[in-house]
């Protein structure tokens, strides 16, 4: 993926706006389809959120997209789902500050991956600090972030995924747009 302006005839138009919150609504439903633990859209969307949208806004996007999905599957430990909320509003801080100037294949990888680990800590420590299954000792703390190796590989995994999927879609569709309206100028 070569890099985009952010600036220029197309971006802050009512069709890139209709597209970006459009992929944001594919991502909220995908996580009500069932999957496996951890194998969700919703990392990808805190740092596609992150990038295209005001950072007053961008935290909000995954928040609600929880808030919504979790009202329907169900709720969980308040203090869980405290850290996990923060884990995925803090990604949006990734979005604004690596691909927000400009994204390449490696730029979104390497985003997803730092995603991935930052969503890690937080999460699995607010996991410990819930006190559910996990003595509150460092050896408890250490056995908490072991255990949860599994669930970061479907993490990593999803949001390289879900990454290539949100951020070549917004490149193929703002490609045409770009496209159809230079045509229109000539």
């Amino acid at each position: 993926m070569r890099k985009i302006s952010m600036h220029g005839p197309m971006h802050g138009t009512g069709k890139m706006n209709l597209i970006i919150y459009g992929l944001i609504l594919f991502t909220i439903l995908s996580r009500l389809l069932p999957h496996p633990y951890n194998f969700t859209s919703v990392g990808a969307l805190s740092l596609f959120a992150g990038t295209f949208l005001p950072l007053k806004l961008a935290w909000l996007v995954p928040v609600f997209t929880l808030i919504v999905s979790d009202a329907v599957t169900g709720f969980y430990s308040p203090v869980v789902m405290f850290f996990v909320y923060a884990g995925f509003a803090v990604n949006t801080l990734v979005g604004k500050y690596l691909l927000q100037t400009g994204r390449s294949v490696m730029r979104i990888t390497g985003a997803a991956v730092t995603a991935t680990f930052i969503f890690y800590i937080i999460s699995n420590f607010g996991m410990w600090l819930s006190g559910l299954g996990y003595a509150m000792t460092l050896t408890g703390l250490i056995e908490c972030y072991i255990n949860g190796i599994p669930f970061m590989k479907h993490s990593l995994a999803a949001n390289i995924i879900y990454c290539y999927f949100l951020f070549g879609s917004y490149q193929i569709i703002y490609s045409l747009l770009q496209k159809s309206h230079v045509k229109t100028l000539t």
